[in-house]
């Protein structure tokens, strides 16, 4: 009995890094599908919910998928799910909290007795704790059903590699398995189809039966065949500018920068130095112990597993640049992040080759502090008690309930980075953004920053504007402007400033009300100013202090951030077509007020706004001198 249990106590001494990771996965997991309504819909969610949240049917989810850059094979099965159980926060996201559990759980299968067990447990702790997959495990988008697909990828391809080897026949259903999965994957997200095709490249190349690599070619034909088709329906009916009208750009800094991105949300904060250190100690140990040394402490499945991970992804970036040059730029960190499942075969593959042994107190301390630098990362679960997305539901609380404005139109800002300011998109973000969230009936109607300030002159819009500016004074509603997505604090102070100056509007001044979310700082979290809403103030009396106007409207504790006072004080001195504004700050967590004069450019052109633009025009700009249309 003695010596049995000897045995058990030590395998047990040898197995708790792999107990200590999976409690941090297992904790990951369950809080995946806590709070999952606590913030609200953002606004790529909103395009979901405009894709789906109708009873037109899958024609009609088909029609308005078109008008977007995805797939629609996720869209298809969210529609379903929505025929269930409606389309509220925590049932919509609810698939996507399951499929990310599940893509760690295939992804585990696929490793097993391929790496250690403490090598699989480190990967898929430090996998769950990651940034990528701790938002996209809440966001009812495709990322997490393409993240399980690339796993399906991955454990099927190794598998059809595996029996391949011990039988050397043909393994039909290994194929199939992977044509069905690549195929459901390009039709999901289009890195999925890069993916796909890496993975059928790998197969190519280490499997030599010609029956087998006629079957891959043909599978990857056809996977082609539908995609291509599906592309060119899209690029002929989609309402977006793919080749250069959204945020994607095409250059080495651009490729440089989200490729880093994506790594920074694969591994964060402190499962980051822990891979950290893990590469380190590989390459002392390569530099100590010869070109063999890390080889030689993972299995061979591993080393096959690895070298399909490396085809992958270096092939899904490589292919990626080009798709972004060829077709439309399309190169992102979260679409490169579909791919995670190959990531982290490279954090298991790292953990075998140069972690800890558990041999002697020095491996045992190393192994402590791997697990120590995971586990630091749970405190960033704190961020499913909190609001992180975009403000659109606290900014309409605030708006149904300002005084005198039950029933008056309202104006918002269009979304100019999220598509074009055609009609369609106009109504969108109207119907569907901003009224998503707003009180029933409420009218609303979307502009452009050059429409609003004066730039490019609506009539209509201009007395609506001018008449709120009024009832500073007289007494009725003062709201302005509504703004959410595409307004950060500086751009939204810069947008007050000319709506300080636009004609009806002066000399009242602009109250700016900000609204507080979650932004990650490491592994905590910290309060920013999300959503705006712009109303008008009486002019200040001379010499008055600076005071602030309160709370327009009373909401709980944590929503509301600082306020902001823009007053036009008039033309600046020495300085031709320039205004001086003073600009107001009063603090939400209750500190001294603070006041700065700030001189600011007087543009009059109306340029065409794309979604790198700011939001005034560079007065420098080729044609920025060609007044506004009237």
């Amino acid at each position: 009995m003695q010596p049995f249990l000897s045995k058990v106590r030590s395998a047990g001494a040898v197995r708790w890094p792999a107990y200590a990771y999976g409690l941090i996965a297992l904790l990951a997991c369950g809080f995946a599908f806590v709070g999952l309504d606590r913030s609200n819909f953002w606004t790529d969610e909103l395009f979901t919910l405009h894709v789906i949240g109708h009873d037109g049917g899958l024609a009609e989810v088909w029609r308005r998928a078109l008008t977007d850059t995805h797939p629609p094979l996720y869209y298809f099965g969210l529609y379903g799910w929505s025929r269930l159980g409606g389309t509220g926060e925590a049932w919509l996201r609810l698939p996507s909290a399951v499929f990310a559990v599940l893509a760690l759980l295939v992804t585990a299968r696929a490793l097993w007795r391929r790496f250690s067990p403490a090598a699989i447990g480190f990967a898929l702790a430090a996998s769950s704790v990651s940034m990528f997959w701790f938002e996209q495990s809440q966001n009812a988008r495709s990322y997490t059903l393409s993240m399980l697909l690339s796993a399906g990828l991955l454990s099927s391809a190794l598998a059809l590699h595996e029996r391949w080897r011990a039988r050397s026949e043909f393994p039909r259903w290994h194929l199939l398995l992977v044509f069905a999965l690549g195929t459901a994957g390009g039709l999901t997200h289009s890195y999925v189809l890069l993916t796909a095709g890496m993975v059928l490249a790998w197969l190519l190349w280490v499997i030599p039966d010609l029956r087998v690599r006629a079957a891959v070619v043909l599978a990857g034909l056809l996977i082609l065949a539908a995609n291509v088709a599906y592309v060119w329906v899209l690029l002929h009916a989609t309402t977006q500018d793919v080749h250069g009208g959204l945020w994607f750009d095409t250059g080495a800094k651009f490729f440089w920068g989200q490729t880093r991105m994506a790594k920074r949300d694969l591994v964060v904060a402190g499962a980051g130095a822990a891979t950290t250190l893990l590469v380190l100690a590989a390459v002392w140990r390569r530099w100590k112990h010869g070109r063999g040394a890390l080889q030689s402490r993972v299995p061979d499945g591993g080393r096959t597993a690895l070298q399909l991970a490396l085809c992958v992804l270096l092939g899904v970036i490589a292919s990626g640049i080009v798709v972004s040059y060829a077709i439309a730029p399309s190169y992102s960190s979260r679409n490169l992040l579909t791919a995670a499942p190959f990531a982290w075969v490279l954090l298991a593959w790292c953990y075998d080759a140069a972690g800890p042994r558990l041999a002697t107190r020095g491996s045992q301390a190393m192994a402590a502090l791997l697990v120590l630098l995971v586990a630091g990362n749970l405190s960033l679960l704190s961020g499913r008690f909190i609001e992180r997305n975009e403000a659109w539901r606290n900014t309409a609380q605030f708006v149904a309930q300002m005084p005198g404005c039950a029933g008056a139109p309202v104006a918002v800002m269009q979304p100019y980075k999220f598509g074009p300011s055609t009609p369609a998109y106009r109504e969108l973000a109207a119907r569907d953004f901003y009224g998503h969230y707003a009180a029933a009936h409420t009218q609303i109607q979307a502009w452009m920053p050059s429409e609003l300030v004066g730039r490019h002159r609506i009539s209509a819009l201009s007395a609506q504007l001018a008449e709120r500016a009024a009832n500073a004074q007289a007494g009725g509603c003062t709201l302005l402007l509504w703004g959410v997505h595409d307004l950060d604090g500086d751009s939204a102070l810069t947008l007050a400033q000319d709506l300080a100056r636009a004609p009806g509007i002066a000399p009242r001044r602009i109250a700016v009300q900000t609204f507080l979310r979650g932004r990650r700082a490491s592994t905590r979290w910290r309060m920013i100013p999300d959503g705006f809403v712009f109303y008008a103030l009486p002019p200040a009396a001379p010499g008055a202090p600076a005071t602030d106007p309160g709370a327009l409207v009373k909401l709980p504790d944590g929503v509301l951030g600082d306020r902001y006072v823009v007053t036009l004080l008039g033309p600046a001195h020495g300085a031709a077509a320039a205004d001086t504004f003073l600009m107001q700050r009063f603090s939400y967590k209750g500190d001294a007020p603070r006041q700065e004069q700030v001189i600011a450019p007087r543009v009059s052109c109306d340029l065409p706004m794309r979604a790198g633009d700011d939001i005034r025009p560079d007065p420098d700009a080729p044609g920025c001198s060609t007044p506004a249309p009237h």
